[in-house]
């Protein structure tokens, strides 16, 4: 009896050893180190996607300065919408203005607030939130001019849309994409740029036009006067050492809206334009730098951003390299004074050409991404992400 219990205690010894080993062997050989591919095949086959193409719901949750569309043509777009209006890669996506587009707002995948604008009055915010939901921090205007007090909005947000770089979803006002293969170059934070060509290599014809009838120096076209980038001092200082005309209620001079000669005169009667900036915040690069690209004339930018992840180099002269306006003003007036010089700055032209492209096409790739359902992702301090953007001191003095 004493040496059956014994056999019987050695064999069941045994087979713990056992089935210790076969544990031990299926570990090892189902470990990562030995085994990932296989591992991410088992789980590529238990969690394939529907087949169908699911589409995502975007409400725009308030207005566009007043525009309920966000300059689209419609109320609502739908998936044809997204692929041949906006010519989205991704496009099973919808959108609506009409909070009443779905039977409930919890039924969206996102609601895009526009924060330059206080919340709509009388609906300020959706009354109830679905966990799936992504909350979208979008804004094209600086922080200076942002209606909402963040710092009442903390938890609050999940994706940011806005002209900075390091935006989830950036939305510039323009970008340059290579004439070659069509791929957008920059806005980036490390564009890659071909080289300037050397000088006297080569000619714009259509500079070599215009150049006799450019007897002016510089134009700015500006309604908002007083500024934090104090812009409208810089702009004044300049006047003191060559001739700057100013269009708008900031200047003695005028020019209706949507007359053709205001845009013609940038190319036939001015050198430079003066594409400055109401706040010195990075990456906050607007409309009047690239309404400039679009002529036959160097624009002068003044601003808080990297211009290099913006235009190539020797397309525009930033102030902010100089150290004083006097400096800068000298510049101009060699630039101004040399045909060749100034030809330089269009070589770009060769290469790259402006284009645009929707946000809302980037939006829709995200929320269709396979790991946009499994990632949790909240600005904590949505206020400090956005305002510390922002300088109140330039480089140049004036």
């Amino acid at each position: 009896m004493r040496l059956q219990s014994r056999w019987s205690f050695t064999l069941l010894l045994l087979c713990l050893i056992v089935f210790g080993l076969l544990i031990g062997v299926y570990k090892i050989t189902n470990s990562p180190l030995l085994n990932q591919n296989g591992i991410l095949r088992d789980y590529l086959d238990s969690n394939k996607p529907d087949n169908r193409p699911a589409t995502r719901s975007i409400l725009l949750w308030s207005s566009f300065f007043g525009d309920e569309r966000w300059k689209l043509p419609v109320d609502t777009l739908g998936p044809q919408d997204f692929r041949d209006n906006l010519n989205c890669p991704v496009y099973q996506c919808e959108l609506s203005n009409r909070h009443d587009y779905l039977p409930d707002l919890e039924l969206y995948d996102a609601i895009v607030f526009h924060v330059a604008q206080p919340f709509p009055l009388l609906q300020p915010l959706p009354p109830r939130r679905s966990s799936q939901q992504a909350y979208v921090f979008a804004l094209m205007e600086p922080p200076g001019e942002t209606k909402h007090r963040l710092n009442d909005e903390q938890n609050f947000y999940n994706l940011t849309m806005s002209y900075r770089l390091d935006s989830d979803i950036v939305w510039p006002y323009s970008h340059l994409m290579d004439q070659e293969t069509g791929a957008r170059v920059a806005p980036s934070l490390q564009p890659y740029w071909r080289q300037p060509l050397a000088l006297g290599s080569w000619n714009d014809s259509k500079v070599l036009q215009l150049w006799p009838k450019k007897t002016k120096m510089a134009a700015w076209f500006v309604s908002h006067c007083k500024t934090l980038s104090k812009r409208e001092e810089l702009a004044k200082a300049l006047q003191q050492h060559i001739e700057v005309d100013i269009y708008g209620s900031c200047g003695s001079l005028s020019c209706a809206r949507g007359d053709p000669h205001c845009d013609d005169m940038l190319d036939t009667d001015y050198k430079f334009y003066l594409a400055f900036e109401n706040s010195l915040c990075v990456d906050y690069v607007t409309e009047k730098l690239y309404g400039a690209l679009q002529h036959r004339i160097i624009p002068v930018v003044f601003g808080g951003a990297n211009y290099t992840r913006f235009l190539p180099p020797h397309s525009y002269i930033d102030a902010n390299r100089f150290e004083n306006v006097e400096q800068l003003a000298m510049h101009l007036r060699y630039v101004a004074n040399d045909l060749s010089e100034y030809m330089s700055y269009f070589w770009w032209r060769q290469y790259y050409k402006l284009g645009h492209d929707s946000p809302f096409c980037e939006l829709c790739a995200q929320l269709h991404h396979p790991s946009f359902q499994h990632r949790t992702q909240i600005y904590e301090d949505i206020e400090a992400w956005w305002f510390n953007s922002c300088r109140l001191e330039s480089h140049i003095r004036f």
